[in-house]
């Protein structure tokens, strides 16, 4: 069995006064392994662009597994031909 990382994301959720319950805001291409400290500067970041303030952040991260033993799908035969 392989792992590979293929993507991950990052979602801040901001709370102003339009949004008082928060709204989500994600970003794509987040770099495989991203550090706590780094997502906390970017919310910095966006918090002086936008009126608000970051309430939470979550990171997310694809991965593809490629099962060794799994059987392999069978193809269906093809149609005679004529």
């Amino acid at each position: 069995m392989q792992k590979d990382w293929m993507k991950s994301n990052v979602s801040f959720t901001l709370v102003n006064e339009d949004h008082k319950k928060g709204v989500k805001h994600s970003f794509a291409y987040v770099a495989q392994n991203v550090t706590a400290e780094k997502i906390a500067a970017f919310g910095k970041i966006l918090e002086d662009l936008i009126d608000g303030n970051i309430t939470d952040a979550a990171v997310s991260s694809t991965d593809h597994v490629e099962l060794s033993d799994a059987p392999k799908a069978q193809t269906a035969p093809a149609a005679p031909q004529a």
